[in-house]
């Protein structure tokens, strides 16, 4: 049997409700966007692939000259707020399937995504055939390596098999079934190889939009760079900027 959307993921996420976290996580992508883009972003045309509430989507649309939001849920788009409805063109769509033309938009936002499709692959190539030649991507996505699941917070879940993942979960009255799918940095890098791959992750653990405290902020700025690459494959999270070759 085919793999599916995951049901009522919008209603059972409490994250993607915090208007604080996701205003966060929009300073975070606005930093590292206004950062790394290699052309002016007012004239360029965006899409955020899974913008779910859209909360987030339209904080960061005014960057640009047009905004697109996309989701399957369909909880989540009729929750969008009317206003931001006049910011952002928000489409119901897969994301294996994305509903635009060829080389259509300049900048991708594809925030916490990846594992959260049935099919990963499928999603990165439509990423890759709607975006410009030399248009990019702010892509972020947890690590499989870091032995904390970054959405129930249970030790080493994603690292069972899934008929004992989902008894896990059920032991510890958080769901029935365990549908996420994480990947360590060689499959990621594996699977996104057409796309020039910038780690940003050093960069933005040194920001107030990943760590707030400014002390510790300090404290990773003085560690040497060596020794953060040996470390880079096991963080909890990737931030990457990913970039299509020009022609």
């Amino acid at each position: 049997m085919a793999r599916g959307y995951q049901a009522d993921f919008y209603t059972l996420c409490e994250p993607v409700h915090d208007p604080e976290i996701r205003q966060r996580k929009a300073a975070k992508i606005k930093w590292a966007l206004t950062t790394y883009a290699p052309r002016p972003l007012h004239s360029a045309r965006c899409l955020d692939v899974g913008c779910s509430a859209g909360l987030m989507t339209a904080t960061l649309a005014p960057l640009f000259q047009h905004t697109f939001g996309l989701d399957y849920d369909n909880v989540a788009l009729s929750s969008i707020d009317p206003a931001d409805r006049a910011m952002v063109d928000f489409l119901r769509g897969d994301a294996m399937g994305l509903p635009l033309p060829d080389q259509s938009v300049d900048v991708i936002i594809c925030a916490q995504v990846y594992e959260h499709v049935p099919n990963e692959q499928r999603l990165f190539q439509e990423i890759y055939r709607v975006l410009t030649p030399g248009g990019i991507v702010f892509f972020s996505g947890p690590n499989w390596l870091f032995p904390i699941e970054p959405h129930y917070f249970l030790p080493f879940l994603h690292w069972l098999p899934e008929d004992l993942a989902d008894r896990y979960l059920q032991m510890m009255g958080m769901g029935m079934h365990y549908y996420e799918r994480l990947r360590h940095i060689w499959r990621l890098r594996q699977l996104l190889n057409r796309f020039i791959i910038q780690d940003i992750s050093l960069e933005l653990l040194q920001t107030e939009h990943v760590v707030r405290s400014p002390l510790l902020r300090r404290v990773f700025a003085r560690i040497p760079e060596l020794i953060w690459q040996r470390f880079m494959p096991l963080l909890p999270n990737f931030n990457w900027i990913l970039q299509k070759p020009p022609n």
